[in-house]
């Protein structure tokens, strides 16, 4: 794929089983540069912060896209722990995996209700922006498989866009048109609560970050 062609391709793609799937990766850094007004690098740390991740720690970020929080997270685990994101775009894990050669980072591409990851062998999930973008019939296995790969006292991270109110005003009066209720609940992380709860997660909590983010975290308990 020429230069030119990656610029023009489209953000996303619509592919079976997956959902929306990333493929113009130059659009999409554009697009969260500009929808967090050039603080996405904050959100990151707060993001790393929120999840627990520790030294030593073994991190996933599944929907890792760009592999931004992945590459935060191995900043956090450091060399004695390990970083993997995974995403079901073959273009997002061929962009990661040319930009990031470091030993505990890797890449693989999968969907998050198939994970590539044996049980228990994660201390850290994360999941940010992309449970919306998972088709709703997967969503409750997705998190099954995030149960599934954390160790006993590991820690789930949701995270998902939560605008503020002029953004609301701003985009939410023309969907409001073709919609009977709010189009931005959707995109609201404290839907999945039930799903974390049913699935077994303990001390659930949420709380909506400066950065435009709404964080939902919970506990496999030991």
């Amino acid at each position: 794929m020429t230069s030119d062609q990656h610029t023009r391709s489209p953000m996303f793609v619509d592919a079976p089983d997956t959902g929306l799937v990333i493929e113009g990766m130059r659009r999409y850094n554009l697009f969260t540069t500009v929808w967090f007004l050039g603080r996405h690098r904050r959100l990151l740390a707060e993001l790393v912060r929120a999840s627990g991740a520790g030294p030593g720690d073994d991190a996933v970020d599944i929907g890792c896209g760009p592999g931004k929080l992945v590459r935060a997270l191995g900043a956090r685990v450091g060399p004695q722990g390990s970083a993997a994101g995974i995403d079901p775009s073959a273009t997002a894990i061929d962009y990661n995996n040319r930009r990031d050669t470091r030993a505990n980072h890797c890449y693989l591409q999968a969907p998050a209700q198939e994970l590539p990851l044996p049980d228990a062998s994660v201390d850290i999930v994360t999941c940010t922006f992309v449970m919306h973008h998972i088709p709703e019939e997967h969503r409750e296995a997705a998190i099954a498989e995030m149960w599934r790969v954390l160790r006993p006292g590991g820690r789930l991270l949701l995270a998902d866009a939560h605008p503020t109110r002029w953004m609301r005003f701003l985009f939410g009066r023309t969907a409001h048109r073709n919609h009977d209720t709010d189009p931005f609940d959707a995109i609201d992380i404290r839907r999945y609560v039930p799903l974390l709860s049913t699935a077994g997660f303990t001390d659930l909590g949420y709380y909506t970050s400066r950065y435009m983010t709404g964080i939902s975290m919970g506990t496999k308990p030991r």
